[in-house]
């Protein structure tokens, strides 16, 4: 009778055993992920989307460009969104679709500096409880006013925030003994401050927060994990650390086809000149450190991948590399961001993960930033996914077939505009009693400067998109829907 009972202790202890190593070796075959995000960064500083555009469209500063071969590799053999949008072109709108899977409204965030509501997970929270270690370094922009913020207190499931700042675009940072982050540059007042006092390669924003990264996967390394670097360049202020700092210096840059679009006092608000713009000696100094600061960050991109090869764990983690919105930069007379214009609204996308994704894979379908949560869940094989907006990329990845419209995604800024955008189209209406709808045909004009709206050609596309916007108003309770003038001119195409 004892050696039966110490026969059925044993198959029990061998059979748990069996099922920690499974469980174990699930954890262990379990891709880490990590997200690159950069701050109000112009695709078309990037070679991987140069590469895919006519020269006249890539070339809008000039024959001098930005070499980024650290971004175009995970390109290369990965895959690139060529109609990635943000879900709003605003900091802090955008970032909650990002770790949410949500549209702004509908978790507190339709504009800058407001507090992303808890009730809804994040990705960070859904991948704790699938054994992953999760961190943020960086810049987060979802927690009020705070600025900078460290540590926000409602880390929102993100285990390691230590270096998470709430706001402030902070050039050069420090650390204390124990470890405590601060800014290291003042002002006269013994203030933090935006200045460049003491940048250099160890302190200067872009570097000291990727090396935050690389401890940070340094300890996690033989456990799932996955890190946010949130860096807060090429967003002003200008200014860059040596010697990234005079690179594009004595470049004389053109001013982008668009800069002296015709404008009619009929257009709407997202379409007028910005007067910051008009002065040539700015214009050229603003392109010269942005392009400064795009190398910077391409090459601490290089540092990254150089590190999780030589710890042997590149093939198994999935690196994304994108932004929160643009940055016109010129275009259209304007700089920074709201618009609808690709250079604002269009965000670059790069996903790379050796063992799922095929090299050289071009996605042109349109989406935008609420798709990544699902993406990436789906792709780590997350059973139990909460309900999100977006929708799974992954099919899109395989190169699936798509209906002839396309995808159809959406776009907007609280107050002022909604976009229904397909790879092709893009149907933008806004609250101005003045203005028409206006209706962008990217390959025909990929300029942007001509409204297609009310050619009889383009009718059945109108109709399509504006059906499209008013389902997607219902299904997400956007507010747009509560606006009077808005909702006359949408229901005037629906009945186009």
């Amino acid at each position: 009778m004892k050696n039966k009972i110490l026969s059925l202790l044993v198959l029990i202890s061998l059979n748990s055993c069996a099922q920690k190593k499974h469980v174990l070796k699930e954890e262990i075959d379990k891709p880490n992920i990590i997200w690159v995000i950069t701050d109000e960064h112009n695709f078309r500083t990037l070679g991987c989307y140069r590469d895919l555009m006519a020269s006249d469209q890539a070339l809008q500063w000039g024959a001098n460009v930005v070499e980024t071969p650290n971004i175009d590799w995970l390109a290369d053999n990965g895959a690139i969104f060529t109609s990635m949008y943000a879900s709003s072109p605003v900091c802090s709108p955008s970032r909650s679709s990002m770790f949410t899977g949500q549209y702004p409204q509908t978790v507190n965030m339709q504009i800058n500096n407001k507090v992303l509501d808890k009730s809804y997970p994040t990705i960070a929270n859904v991948l704790n409880k699938e054994g992953y270690k999760t961190g943020y370094v960086g810049k987060w922009h979802l927690s009020g006013n705070d600025k900078p913020g460290w540590s926000p207190t409602v880390a929102h499931g993100f285990n390691s925030n230590k270096y998470m700042f709430n706001r402030g675009h902070w050039k050069v940072f420090g650390m204390e003994k124990d470890g405590t982050p601060f800014i290291a540059a003042k002002n006269n007042k013994g203030e933090p401050s935006y200045g460049m006092q003491g940048a250099n390669k160890e302190s200067y924003s872009t570097d000291w927060l990727m090396n935050r990264t690389l401890d940070f996967i340094e300890e996690n390394k033989k456990a799932p994990f996955f890190c946010v670097v949130s860096l807060p360049e090429p967003h002003g202020p200008d200014a860059v650390r040596a010697p990234y700092d005079t690179m594009y210096k004595d470049i004389n840059f053109d001013m982008p086809r668009t800069f002296l679009e015709a404008r009619s006092e009929h257009d709407p608000k997202w379409r007028k000149f910005d007067k910051r713009v008009n002065e040539p000696e700015k214009m050229q100094n603003m392109i010269s450190t942005y392009f400064g600061s795009v190398k910077c960050i391409d090459d601490n991109v290089g540092r990254l991948i150089n590190s999780l090869k030589e710890d042997g764990i590149l093939e198994n983690t999935i690196i994304v590399f994108s932004s929160d919105h643009g940055d016109l930069l010129g275009e259209h007379n304007q700089i920074n961001k709201g618009a609808p214009f690709e250079g604002a609204a269009l965000i670059p996308f790069v996903i790379y993960h050796g063992k799922s994704i095929k090299p050289g894979t071009i996605v042109n379908s349109a989406v935008n930033n609420t798709d990544w949560m699902p993406t990436i869940l789906n792709m780590v094989g997350v059973k139990n996914k909460p309900k999100t907006a977006g929708k799974d990329l992954s099919p899109l990845m395989q190169n699936e077939t798509e209906t002839e419209l396309g995808n159809v995604t959406f776009s907007r800024i609280h107050n002022s505009w909604l976009a229904a955008i397909s790879d092709r189209y893009k149907l933008v209406i806004d609250i101005s009693k003045s203005s028409e709808p206006w209706l962008i045909d990217t390959k025909i004009d990929p300029d942007e400067i001509i409204n297609f709206y009310g050619k009889s050609e383009y009718k059945k596309v109108t109709i399509e998109l504006a059906k499209q916007m008013n389902n997607y108003i219902i299904k997400q309770s956007d507010p747009f829907k509560e606006n009077v003038v808005f909702n006359q001119k949408l229901q005037k195409l629906l009945v186009y």
